[in-house]
């Protein structure tokens, strides 16, 4: 499953793959308490069978655009999409371990906000009508991911075995445009000697905006 089938039938490639979702070095966030993102150029490669990385590079000269907002520690990032953008457009942002986005219908445009952590989107920051809330328990209910990879540390240590390199686990949502609305997709990888999609009890739908 490419990019181009995420484009093409997001629902299918989700429940096929995960799809892990991250800025290029050259997308610099800006600082402050509300950082917007804009448009980008989504680059996919294969990190292993079924586990996919999409990158988020600046706009260039191409036929295809799409949208990245960024995730920040202490603050809120932020999209405006325009409603017109035809099917296949991508709208991502970073990991989302304990974060909750938001998008409001604000006129032509959709607003998608990352609010990081769950604790910096005050009241007010969000413009428009609300549109969808996916929260931590809605990607990860119960914390499932957590108990997975704490289950997967505690085998390797009564096992001997010692984890190399990254070792870690993440969430990813990514909002896929459709038969004229965004649906909001989430997927979950955990790297502990490998990759290891986590097999969340939630849908990968968790939330569908019409534009």
């Amino acid at each position: 499953m490419s990019l181009a089938a995420l484009r093409a039938d997001p629902a299918s490639a989700t429940l096929a793959n995960v799809y892990r979702t991250s800025p290029a070095k050259d997308m610099v966030p800006g600082t402050g308490a509300l950082v917007e993102g804009g448009p980008c150029m989504v680059g996919g490669k294969e990190a292993q069978t079924g586990i996919y990385d999409l990158t988020a590079h600046p706009q260039s000269k191409i036929a295809v655009v799409d949208y990245f907002y960024p995730w920040l520690r202490t603050g809120v990032g932020w999209v405006k999409v325009p409603k017109t953008v035809p099917d296949g457009t991508i709208v991502m942002t970073g990991g989302v371990n304990g974060c909750t986005l938001v998008v409001t219908d604000n006129g032509g445009f959709l607003h998608f906000y990352h609010d990081g952590d769950s604790k910096n989107l005050k009241p007010g920051m969000a413009t428009g009508t609300e549109l969808a809330r996916i929260t931590p328990n809605d990607y990860d209910p119960k914390g499932f991911a957590l108990t997975m990879f704490s289950d997967a540390l505690g085998n390797a240590a009564r096992t001997g075995v010692k984890p190399m390199g990254d070792v870690s686990y993440g969430h990813f949502v990514v909002a896929v445009k459709k038969n004229g609305s965004f649906g909001l997709f989430g997927t979950g990888v955990m790297s502990l000697n490998g990759l290891t999609r986590i097999p969340s009890p939630s849908p990968a739908l968790l939330a569908t905006v019409a534009c």
